[in-house]
């Protein structure tokens, strides 16, 4: 009989052991290998894309790598933006009080190299990647992609910009538009409300920061000076910004304050850690 109860307890231990391993298994797989959209709840209104007036305007877009030599004049894309936000206008009675778009998510350092230069300052390729993703309806992006489009990236953004490791806006604007062969628009001195008129009508914005004002706790000695991300969303009720923070591998769906985000919004210049000069309020906005 003790033997009987013996083997009783031991098999009971042993299945035990055997679900909580199980479980933590699952967990660990789930949070590499589950599409983003799994983690995150979106709205109707993301859904919707409200652009349908673009409809006759939409071309097929060619998913070209080769760089062009012809530059984009500032004046026009200046114009180009602000045309953007006057198109959001029209729908602003229609708002709803959150959006949350499906934007699928990467780390900048996909494979945690924190501690390489062009991996540190990846926010504005990570952005990209996520925008580009978002436009072609994907829903996950593997780690190993993330790395292999990076490195690409890297090596033609060296050549164009003199060995830059961060980009103006405008200049993140022009290379998505000649990498990607999408038609990005940069919109100058946005303000916060033409910010959720942007979203609202099915776009998603990609905004160049001081990343020490963000107050992501998530960052490495209060975050960087110069730091790129993607807003995908926005909840009016609670105040607050939904966004894709490539700064961090908690980043996906990350909510900031509004006024937080909107006050850490300030264009750079191309180059090495160059000086911040000046607060301009300057966006990218992205549309499918």
């Amino acid at each position: 009989m003790d033997n009987f109860n013996s083997f009783n307890f031991c098999m009971k231990s042993f299945i035990i052991r055997f679900a909580a391993s199980f479980i933590f298994l699952v967990v660990i797989v789930s949070w590499y290998m589950i599409p983003d959209s799994f983690f995150v709840n979106y709205s109707d209104a993301s859904q919707k894309i409200v652009l349908e007036k673009d409809d006759n305007k939409k071309v097929e877009k060619k998913n070209s790598k080769k760089l062009k030599e012809s530059d984009v004049d500032d004046e026009t894309e200046m114009n180009q933006g602000d045309d953007e936000i006057k198109k959001t206008e029209e729908i602003s009675e229609s708002i709803k009080n959150s959006v949350k778009h499906r934007v699928p998510f990467v780390v900048q350092a996909p494979h945690a190299q924190w501690d390489e230069e062009e991996y540190q300052d990846a926010c504005e390729e990570a952005s990209m990647i996520m925008a580009d993703a978002w436009i072609n309806n994907q829903w996950h992006i593997s780690k190993n992609d993330t790395e292999k489009q990076m490195e690409d990236m890297f090596e033609k953004e060296k050549a164009k910009y003199n060995g830059a490791i961060d980009t103006s806006i405008e200049d993140t604007s022009k290379f998505f538009n000649e990498y990607f062969g999408h038609d990005s628009v940069v919109a100058k001195n946005i303000s916060m409300d033409d910010m959720y008129k942007v979203l609202a009508a099915g776009n998603i914005i990609i905004a160049p920061t001081n990343g020490k004002w963000l107050d992501n706790p998530n960052f490495t000695n209060g975050g960087p000076d110069r730091h790129m991300l993607v807003i995908v969303g926005y909840d009016k009720k609670n105040g607050e910004f939904v966004t894709n923070d490539p700064g961090t591998r908690v980043g996906r769906g990350y909510k900031y304050k509004d006024s937080v985000l909107f006050n850490a919004i300030r264009d750079y210049k191309t180059g090495k850690k160059e000086a911040i000069e000046g607060m301009n309020k300057d966006v990218m906005i992205v549309k499918k």
